[in-house]
């Protein structure tokens, strides 16, 4: 008789975030006889996010009665969102545009700030939203966020004259 196949089980792993590692949580195939597992890619591999496919090949210990499998498994790696740092601006008066000084939201990543009001406009006086939407260089391992902050415009300072009436 020839050699036997031997049953591999693996199922599709619980889907990971971009930047960890592949581990035995993912890399944990079994079979119903002894023998080695080779995975592609390896244990510590930082995959970029997306669907990807995982494989392995299984060698059994007793090669005479059992042969080789190979499976296949899906993964999905989730884009991460980037971290975005955006105090509170400071007071500023009516009829002051907006600038870098209040538009100054930080990514811990590359990427671009899409900010409304834009830079350039006046407020009303109040308490206002500023909002802005960060999208990464890196789009594939990145998804884009966002991030509102609150902005306090005083009125403008009222001036009196006084002049001498005769």
């Amino acid at each position: 008789p020839g050699a036997q196949t031997p049953i591999v089980t693996w199922a599709n792993p619980t889907p990971i975030i971009y930047g960890a590692a592949l581990s035995s949580n993912q890399l944990n195939a079994t079979a119903n006889v002894p023998g080695s597992f080779a995975y592609n890619p390896t244990n510590g591999t930082v995959l970029n996010a997306g669907t990807k496919t995982l494989s392995v090949i299984f060698t059994p210990t007793d090669t005479v009665d059992y042969g080789s499998v190979t499976d296949t498994v899906s993964l999905v790696v989730l884009p991460v969102p980037p971290l975005l740092s955006w105090a509170n601006p400071a007071l500023i008066t009516y009829g002051t545009a907006l600038s870098s000084n209040q538009l100054n939201a930080i990514a811990n990543v590359p990427g671009t700030n899409a900010y409304f009001p834009e830079n350039g406009t006046v407020l009303n006086a109040g308490t206002n939203t500023l909002s802005v939407i960060f999208t990464p260089t890196d789009t594939v391992d990145y998804s884009s966020v966002t991030d509102s902050v609150s902005l306090v415009v005083s009125r403008e300072p009222l001036t009196v004259t006084a002049s001498n009436a005769t």
